[in-house]
């Protein structure tokens, strides 16, 4: 039955055309706006989470050892802290259940000097598991250490900007490339320089995890970072890795993990709210467009009450006489939503490049998913049998007789 009022309502609708394409004007207007609306919205939502990971630490979770413990009401040293080595790194990966970044990283403050020099400098040394985990600095002169390098004991380190041009003066970092620096008691090879792309750094030294000496490895023991892909992805690996440290020597306890929880949850909170603003206006339009296929399918109803009446006298039931509007209304609405998908992504083709010119955001992109497909879809299908709805039941509930005398 379905199948047979569907194939009526496009041979009535063919046989109008200007009639379908009025009734259809509304609904195309409004799965336009909204094809536009999701894929802006969708747009800034990625812009924004790509300079929140790049500019903040609302997707970093840490790790870190803890080297005090309290007894009896007092905090005491811990003479074997807790230790996460590179194995564990490689195993802890495999059970996260989204895709993240991890690295391990001890920081200590001390002196360092060139050799033979006798100017004492103050900086930061990370003591890093691998080159490349860098606090989002990028290389400036020279390269960084490979891996193979480190596990060799290869006497290798990287500056920041800072500490070069605090060595060898305002804009000349490139010179302290292939230059020995003492640093504790032995001696390290300047293979690079890294920068920092926004923010002020302190002057720091970056050296391979495996160089540093035992008694500072005791004193800090690394730190497991470990980065997320996505922002809302950081509650369910921090519990990931939670578990996983319930299972490993000293227990959870024996580690303390450090998040941005209520930040990451007012950016949920944000994007929840951003995306029911978006929905609640397209909302208006689409109501507009299913106002508008009501409309003329009650003014078909009327054209054609001589019809139905037809009909009925013929022996067509209620149900088949409401079901033939209600397939109408379905096929208005759906052709409406492929004319407006049409419609939508011309305007959004139309629209990013304005975007990236009067907000002055080169790397502002339009997004566009299947699932927003099927969120018009179903939206688009949901208003047509809805508006249907009021005009069929007037169909059905005519009289034959009244009908057939309708003029």
């Amino acid at each position: 039955m379905l199948g047979i009022a569907l194939t009526e309502a496009f041979r009535t609708l063919r046989g109008n055309v200007l009639h379908t394409l009025l009734s259809t004007l509304g609904i195309v207007i409004g799965v336009a706006a909204l094809v536009g609306i999701l894929a802006l919205g969708d747009g800034i939502e990625q812009y924004a989470r790509e300079q929140l990971a790049n500019t903040t630490d609302l997707n970093t979770i840490l790790v870190t050892p803890k080297t005090r413990e309290e007894v009896d009401g007092m905090w005491m040293k811990r003479e074997m802290p807790a230790m996460v080595t590179p194995l564990q790194i490689e195993n802890l990966k495999a059970a996260l259940p989204h895709p993240a970044t991890l690295a391990l990283q001890s920081d200590h403050r001390t002196y360092c000097q060139l050799a033979g020099d006798t100017t004492r400098r103050a900086s930061m040394v990370s003591a890093c598991l691998e080159a490349g985990t860098f606090e989002k600095a990028h290389l400036l002169h020279g390269r960084l250490w490979a891996f193979a390098e480190a596990l060799r004991g290869d006497s290798v380190v990287v500056l920041n900007k800072p500490l070069a041009e605090k060595i060898e003066g305002e804009g000349q970092s490139e010179a302290v490339i292939g230059k020995k620096i003492q640093l504790w008691a032995g001696q390290y090879t300047i293979i690079g320089v890294v920068d920092q792309p926004k923010g002020k750094m302190p002057p720091r030294l970056y050296l391979p995890l495996p160089l540093l000496p035992a008694d500072k490895l005791r004193e800090t023991p690394p730190a497991m970072i470990v980065i997320v892909d996505q922002t809302e992805n950081v509650p369910p690996v921090k519990k990931a890795v939670a578990d996983w440290l319930e299972r490993q020597p000293g227990g959870k306890n024996a580690f303390e993990l450090i998040t941005n929880d209520y930040r990451v949850e007012q950016l949920r909170r944000g994007i929840l709210m951003f995306k029911s603003v978006m929905g609640l206006i397209v909302g208006i339009a689409i109501l507009v467009g299913g106002i508008g296929i009501m409309n003329v399918l009650l003014m078909s109803v009327t054209e054609r009450t001589r019809e139905i009446g037809i009909r009925k006298a013929m022996g067509a039931k209620r149900k088949a006489i409401g079901l033939q509007f209600i397939a109408e209304s379905l096929v208005i609405s759906m052709l409406g939503c492929m004319a407006g998908l049409v419609v939508g992504l011309g305007f959004m083709a139309i629209a990013t490049p304005l975007v990236r010119h009067f907000a002055q955001i080169e790397d502002f992109r339009a997004a566009f998913s299947l699932d927003s497909f099927l969120v018009i879809a179903g939206v688009a299908a949901i208003v047509g049998v809805f508006f249907g709805v009021f005009p069929a039941l007037k169909a059905a509930k005519l009289s034959p007789v009244d009908a057939m005398r309708h003029e």
